[in-house]
């Protein structure tokens, strides 16, 4: 049955500050389960060619166990399906194709709410490439990759059921994640912690399990799960201690986490998806405590999902134009909101950790702590500038602040402020320098009158022009990262000595290194930040406002064949005639 759902103003006002409880959770899952019916009979009714049998199967088990078919309808992977088969049923005739390949998927979804009701109903599901797929259960190998086809789905007495083509038959257990031939069952985690249980399924085999396209893992072994049932267990006892609301509203939405593959560079990963509410993907943390901020992190992303499908927050407005302090490319508003909501959980994450952690995590804490609390304001301000939210985002967002506001007189120590300061100076230097471009007119002549000629006034400001390709390496913030909490790790790192010098506070050595020569816009940046934490004087104050037009005016020079000019010789000669920005994409750096 598709509800009509309200929401209660105090439970919007919750979601604002980022502290819904339980009951809201499963409010916005019930709208959630709203929609994907919506879903359903949009696809039934796009094509007369879809079999409708296993609709029926399920419209029958809706009418003796509608809590199993709510389940597995909402079932995050589920709801992926869908989504995907109803954006490709608009699309091409390959894409059409496509669709009436996948919507047999509804074969073993049926099955699944078959089993999970108790019921004895036989279904007939899809084989594809030898598997048969039955979401939130597992999957059964029931032949070769080369086989695709349908089998009959038998429930047994007692539980479990027998899964048979004319070939071959699985007997999937009575507990699903029991080990039986032919049968790979999904691995179910769970963690008590301060009265509070979480129960997740690691979803490794799910066939639309990869919304994000970032590289699902495949089956993962034993050794493998028990990582992440260790993980999971920190990761919860940490959250049950320091955020007990947040832990509650956890264990009542999060669901199914799908682990990402590792791939070069080491580099955690992690995602949420609007198509698969109730899920998060990612890459194993290395400690409990980067998994409790990941759980955080995307779990607000999908509460905000869920609620926009209630409440628009913001007009549409797809051109990726503003800066956002986490991403390395322009974003469009939602994309902006959307982070900044997800930060503003962070904020508050490492806000109560750093007033409560020792040692290296102390200092860990306060450091990530300061950056959010900073980057995330900085979004929120972006946001009530743009013009684009409704009269409803206009509260929600005025909540966000006033949550953010509660910790704005925290101090934070010298050296963690620092490195938080020059985390986020970097990112909004390297930021400009890769997607901002001075007037391609001025550049000539201004290279032209290098040394000793006077150089003429800019049309204008510099003007947004996105680069493609991949975004900086993360270097520093990742020997940041090393220096807070990993001391001797951070001792045997190798990489730009300029780096090195400058995560440990020496910045004249570092300007050193960079002055010789920056030749990407990572070392711009760190010129810039090492340049003004130095007080190399008006040249510093050029770098760090416009340091996109010193390195356009620099490889200018170089193209017309002049030698490399010293970089800060080359911000003093150019400052007279260039105006500090006002009210652009970034704001002002903050280097106190």
């Amino acid at each position: 049955m598709i509800d009509k759902h309200r929401l209660p103003i105090r439970a919007f006002d919750a979601l604002a500050v980022g502290r819904p409880d339980p009951e809201t959770v499963r409010t916005l899952r019930n709208a959630a389960l709203s929609k994907q019916m919506l879903r359903l009979h949009v696809l039934l009714e796009s094509s007369e060619s879809f079999d409708r049998s296993a609709f029926d199967l399920l419209a029958e088990v809706q009418r003796k166990a509608p809590e199993a078919v709510a389940e597995v309808l909402l079932y995050p992977n589920v709801v992926a399906w869908a989504a995907a088969c109803l954006s490709r049923s608009y699309g091409s005739s390959a894409d059409r194709m496509a669709v009436a390949a996948d919507f047999t998927h509804l074969g073993g979804i049926a099955a699944a709410a078959v089993l999970s009701g108790g019921l004895d109903l036989p279904a007939t599901v899809p084989v594809r490439r030898g598997l048969v797929a039955l979401p939130g259960l597992g999957c059964a190998e029931i032949g070769t990759e080369s086989v695709d086809g349908t089998a009959r789905v038998r429930p047994l007495a007692g539980g479990g059921a027998e899964i048979s083509t004319g070939h071959r038959t699985v007997v999937l257990p009575a507990d699903p994640e029991a080990v039986a031939p032919g049968w790979h069952g999904l691995r179910r985690l769970s963690s008590t912690h301060g009265g509070r249980t979480i129960v997740v399924l690691l979803d490794d085999l799910d066939p639309f399990r990869d919304t994000h396209r970032l590289g699902a893992a495949v089956r993962l072994p034993t050794a493998a799960v028990e990582n992440w049932r260790r993980a999971l267990d920190g990761a919860w006892e940490i959250l049950t201690r320091h955020h007990p609301e947040r832990a509650a509203a956890l264990a009542a939405g999060l669901r199914v986490v799908t682990p990402l593959e590792h791939r070069g560079g080491g580099r955690e990963r992690s995602a949420s998806s609007a198509d698969a509410p109730g899920a998060l993907a990612a890459t194993l943390p290395g400690d409990p405590l980067l998994l409790a901020e990941t759980l955080v992190h995307e779990f607000q992303h999908d509460t905000l999902s869920a609620l926009l499908d209630l409440v628009p927050l913001h007009r549409a407005d797809p051109e990726e134009r503003l800066y956002a302090p986490w991403r390395d490319d322009p974003r469009p508003l939602g994309g902006l909101f959307q982070g900044a909501y997800a930060y503003l959980g962070v904020t508050d994450f490492w806000g109560r950790l750093q007033a409560e952690s020792t040692g290296p995590d102390a200092s860990y804490a306060q450091y990530t702590f300061a950056l959010w609390r900073d980057q995330t304001r900085r979004a929120i301000d972006s946001i009530r500038r743009s013009g684009g939210i409704t009269e409803a985002g206009t509260r929600f967002v005025a909540g966000m602040y006033a949550a953010l506001e509660e910790w704005a007189h925290v101090p934070v120590p010298a050296m963690p402020r620092r490195l938080a300061q020059d985390t986020a100076a970097e990112h909004t230097l390297t930021w400009r320098l890769r997607h901002l471009r001075p007037d391609p007119g001025w550049l000539e002549p201004a290279a032209a009158a290098w040394p000793g000629g006077t150089v003429p006034a800019p049309a204008g400001p510099p003007v947004l022009a996105p680069a493609a390709g991949s975004g900086p390496s993360g270097a520093r913030a990742e020997l940041r990262r090393l220096w807070l909490r990993r001391p001797a790790e951070f001792a045997r790192a190798t990489g730009h000595p300029g780096d090195r010098a400058q995560v440990a506070g020496d910045y004249e050595e570092a300007l050193g290194h960079y002055a010789v020569g920056p030749a990407s816009a990572e070392e711009w940046a760190a010129l810039a930040v090492c340049a003004r934490r130095v007080d190399a004087g008006p040249a510093a104050e050029v770098l760090v406002t416009l340091p996109e037009t010193v390195a356009a005016v620099h490889r200018e020079i170089v193209r017309c064949g002049g030698d490399p000019p010293e970089p800060l010789e080359l911000a003093r000669w150019l400052g007279p005639v260039l105006a500090a920005p006002a009210g652009d994409w970034t704001s002002s750096v903050g280097l106190a």
